[in-house]
Order: structure tokens, then sequence, then C-alpha cells
């Protein structure tokens, strides 16, 4: 029988989750909670399920066994820790909070006390390339890390409030930031700047434009980090140089936000390869020795902490 979901929050991104789970066949969705009754009904009239007003209503009618919290980053750790006590296994958007550094920490210790499996979406952990990432940066020690994620300011009016949403390096540039981490370990600031142009913000807005960070990796390598909000076009990218040879991996916006390509040089042959397009199975293009290799199944990640 397939798992009884519940989702809090209704909007894009809740959508896509949705959407690949209806691909895997292997959930129900039982209840919706959202802040309007257009966005709940919009995904119940597709989806299924009914739309609640508040999380308890939904956990006491609906009983879901799991369920997915996709909502702006200062909603995110109240919730958390009402499923937490409440037994239910969840996935939750990143990050997981604005400004509160100690919500985070405070969830992440109950649910280690309860022992509740719990995924965190920094999706770039799941992506099916950093097989081939991982074999190439093995044992090669990379020096250094150059990251780059300049792009337009996001619609919502929660992302323009630090209060709310906490600004690009923790909305956007956090998957830059951990997936550095998950390849090269543990990190300290070695100095940070941004700046901010009140003639150019938008009304309403308090974050910042642009930032730019050094990072220290506990092995050695440092770490260069940009991103700006400023662009009407989009350059995400980061690059891993080693001893003879740059990693690279790329996003490509306009394809939605699992599609990215990475591309390998070592001097004497370029290896390009995409994400895959169909479960299992991805191409390795135009590359001389290059491969098909078989796509690694996504995985649950482990709550992951900021870096600010």
């Amino acid at each position: 029988m397939p798992v009884r979901l519940g989702l809090v929050g209704g909007g894009w991104i809740s959508r896509l989750h949705l959407e690949a789970l209806e691909r895997l066949g292997r959930t129900k969705l039982v209840g919706v909670v959202s802040r309007t009754a257009e966005t709940g009904d919009a995904v119940t009239s597709r989806w299924g399920g009914t739309r609640y007003d508040d999380l308890d209503t939904m956990l006491a009618k609906a009983k879901p066994e799991i369920v997915y919290v996709a909502v702006p980053p200062y909603r995110a750790v109240a919730i958390g820790e009402r499923l937490v006590e409440a037994g239910i296994p969840f996935l939750t958007e990143k990050p997981l909070a604005a400004s509160d550094a100690a919500g985070p920490a405070r969830l992440a210790a109950a649910i280690a006390k309860s022992g509740l499996i719990v995924g965190v979406g920094y999706h770039l952990r799941a992506l099916d390339i950093l097989t081939e990432v991982r074999e190439w940066l093995d044992g090669s020690s990379p020096q250094l890390v150059v990251a780059r994620w300049l792009d337009a300011t996001p619609g919502p009016a929660w992302w323009s409030r630090a209060e709310q949403g906490g600004g690009q390096v923790i909305e956007q540039a956090t998957h830059l930031y951990d997936l550095a981490r998950l390849l090269m370990g543990e990190a300290t600031v070695v100095g940070a700047a941004s700046t901010t142009d009140i003639l150019l913000s938008r009304r309403g807005s308090n974050v910042a434009d642009s930032t730019a960070a050094v990072l220290r990796f506990d092995g050695g390598a440092v770490g260069s980090f940009a991103n700006s909000r400023r662009l009407a076009s989009a350059t995400i990218e980061i690059e891993f140089i080693s001893e003879g040879f740059i990693t690279t991996l790329t996003k490509r916006p306009e394809r939605g936000p699992g599609d990215w390509h990475v591309r390998h040089d070592d001097g004497t042959a370029i290896r390009s390869i995409p994400t895959s397009t169909s479960p299992g199975v991805r191409s390795c293009a135009a590359a001389p020795g290059c491969s098909s290799h078989p796509a690694v199944r996504p995985q649950v990640c482990s709550p992951s902490s900021r870096i600010v």
C-alpha cells in the first residue's frame, strides 16, 4: 500500500516534490496545510487529499505517515519540532532558519534523540553525477574551490526579507557551500563581505545584493564563494581545482533545479556528463574513452548546518 503523505506548504517547490513522488508511485497525498485556501485547493485538485488550516488538524484527521515541509525558512523549525513530537518522519526544504542559528541546532538534537528518519533538501548530495566527481577528486587533494551563484532576485516577498528568508547566501548559495563541505570536509570562514545598493533595492527588501567569502577547509584547501541577485541571466557553478585538472559542476537554470552538468578537464581530454534524463540511464558525451554509467539512486540526506 502507498505511504500516506502530508504536505505543509503549497508553493512551486511543493509541486516539484509531488511530481517526483507521483513518478515513483509510492505515496498517496492525504492532507495539505497551506497559508491560503487558493494554494491548498490548487494542490488537492491536482493530487488529491484534503486541505487543512493547521498542522495539528491535519495530523489528527488525515493521519499521515510521513510529511514533506516546504515553507519559508523562518517557519521550518517550529513545524519540524512539532513533527518530531508527533513521531512522524519528514523531509524539509532547506534552509532550516533565516537568522535563528539556535533553532536548527535544537531541532537536530531533537531528531537525534527521537531516532526519526529526517531529510533536508540539499538535493546536490543526490545528483547521479557525484559518483564520477568523487572518483576524480578521490586522492587528488583539491587545492582550490571556486563557486558562483549569480542570478536574479526570486519573486516571493519573503525571499527579500532577511528575517524571513535570510538572503541569497542562506537561500541559494547554501547549496554550493554544502556541496563543497560534502566533498572537501568542514571549513572555517576566513573573511566575508557584502554590498547593498539602497537605490537599486526593491521597496521592502533588506537583503544583501552581492556577497563574497573566503573559506579554508580542514584539509588545507581554500575556497572562494561569490553570489549576486542582480543579474538578468544566471551563472551558477562550482569548480574544484586539483593538481593537473579541474572539475566543474554547472547548473542550467532553464532546465529546472535538478539539471546539472559536470565537466572534467585534465589537459588531455574533456569529459562532459549531464545528469540523467530518465531513471537509471544517462550518457557521457563528447569525450575520448568516456563510457555510460548507471545512475545512482537519490538518497535521503541528513540535516546540514549552515556556514554564515
